[in-house]
């Protein structure tokens, strides 16, 4: 009987490695690679069985497991909507609770064991993709993609747990560069527990961009209690061609807005259930960056420790840099529940540099026609009296840069950039800041020269939750 089980089960081995180019093909089509599916460690294989499973009895439980695997597989070649892949990962599901169903004293135990996790690996997939077909503006595009896919997600956030207390914002720099788990976890060690935390980073979002988001498009029921700005130099640039903001006004949602019709949730505080007003978001289990307290380093020369005894050889990482893990993915798979995208990569620019070019401070874009006021101050006038009107607290943290980034351009615009925050912070009321030097010899924080990673992300999310001059609401 055994034996027959075996045949049938590499039989399905072989079945699952054509689903597996499948789906490889569907995830290519829309823009996701199978190489970013998380990482399958012990936090997440712990999977509840299902109660159509466990009255089966455990000599079943194998070939239950051979049954839900070619029921999924199948499912999976037809499988189209948001509703279909969800079909399919509960079928793994299934088929995962079959197997661990197998007791420890059973001889099929430790083949179970590693099939299970191989059908993780096919159970995230399908995630994936239910996530990505999903991610469905039910409004018209603002011409940014990123910015589409942050206002749905932020949008279900709210009708799932009301708005959050504390939404950061900023560019791809805040979107990767500030952990809200880790900001989370060290406020409630303070005495401020239970307090929800969501980050809305948009690559390219200068000023007017973050003006636009929450004073035109976000709702009065959608604000936070507490805004907390993380950025740097160049979204304050008044001389640079704003291509970010451009674009939004251009777009069909922008539109939209003037005729004044807003994006909107549809679940209002009436009808969420009660248990959801002061319940806190369980851990991501698919989650990088669901790591805990102690588990983050302190110091660059820790930091180089934990590579060692936790990251793949100089030569795995050479090999990934080669094929393109330079790059963070930006898209809506990459990014957790409360919209930060954890990003692994360290920066190295031995390795950064034979891939992407060098580019010089005074030939970045970003940098031109280097002006501190103009259209961008006169955003943030506008910004700080509505956040002001609203008593909505404003923490602005200028992000760390790396000393490769800091040439001397750019250490200009620096030098420029404190005094001017320092003045605007007094005259409008908003707390500064300045953390853009802390780590110039510590490129382990970062992920390239002007972004960090989660490692860094989570460094800054608790240095935020030390500042004492912050009102953290209750």
């Amino acid at each position: 009987m055994i034996y027959r089980l075996f045949i049938i089960f590499a039989a399905n081995h072989r079945f699952l490695s054509r689903f597996t180019a499948v789906v490889a093909g569907c995830l290519v089509a829309i823009g996701c690679s199978t190489t970013l599916v998380p990482q399958i460690t012990h936090r997440n294989l712990l999977v509840q069985p299902l109660a159509a499973t466990t009255a089966a009895t455990k000599s079943d439980s194998l070939s239950e497991a051979i049954n839900y695997a070619n029921r999924a597989a199948t499912l999976a070649q037809t499988a189209r909507s948001a509703a279909d892949w969800d079909e399919v990962a509960q079928t793994w599901l299934s088929a995962i609770a079959s197997l661990q169903a197998i007791p420890p004293d059973s001889p099929q135990r430790v083949y179970a064991q590693k099939k299970i996790i191989e059908y993780m690996a096919f159970l995230q997939v399908a995630q994936q993709r239910a996530a990505a077909t999903s991610f469905q503006l039910k409004y018209p595009t603002f011409n940014n993609q990123l910015l589409d896919n942050q206002l749905v997600l932020y949008l279900s956030y709210i009708a799932a747990l009301g708005p959050p207390d504390i939404l950061i914002v900023g560019s791809s720099r805040s979107l990767q560069g500030v952990d809200p788990k880790q900001m989370q976890q060290a406020l409630a060690g303070k005495g401020f527990g239970g307090l929800k935390i969501f980050n809305f980073g948009v690559n390219g979002a200068t000023v007017q961009v973050i003006d636009l988001l929450l004073r035109k498009i976000l709702t009065e029921e959608q604000l936070p209690k507490l805004i907390v700005w993380a950025d740097g130099v160049r979204a304050f640039n008044s001389g640079r061609v704003d291509r970010t903001y451009n674009l939004i006004l251009a777009s069909p949602g922008y539109k939209r807005l003037l005729t004044g019709n807003r994006p909107l949730s549809g679940i209002t505080p009436s009808n969420r259930p009660d248990t959801l007003l002061t319940a806190t978001p369980p851990p991501n289990l698919n989650s990088v960056a669901d790591t805990n307290l102690d588990e983050i380093p302190q110091n660059e020369s820790q930091f180089n420790i934990t590579l060692l005894n936790s990251q793949p050889s100089s030569e795995t990482i050479l090999a990934q840099n080669t094929l393109g893990g330079l790059t963070p993915d930006y898209s809506a798979a990459a990014i957790d529940a409360n919209g930060f995208l954890p990003v692994n990569i360290r920066f190295n620019p031995a390795i950064y540099y034979r891939q992407k070019p060098r580019v010089a401070g005074a030939y970045d874009s970003d940098y031109s026609a280097f002006q501190l006021g103009g259209k961008q101050e006169a955003a943030l006038n506008n910004l700080m009296v509505f956040a002001k009107q609203r008593r909505i607290p404003v923490f602005f943290i200028n992000l760390p840069l790396s000393r490769d980034y800091l040439d001397r351009t750019r250490l200009r615009a620096e030098q420029q950039f404190r005094p001017y925050m320092v003045r605007q912070s007094s005259a409008k009321g908003f707390i500064f800041l300045d953390l853009s030097r802390q780590w110039t010899n510590q490129n382990g924080y970062f992920a390239d020269p002007s972004h960090l990673n989660r490692y860094g992300a989570a460094v800054i999310g608790r240095q935020i939750a030390a500042d004492t001059r912050i009102p953290w609401p209750r």
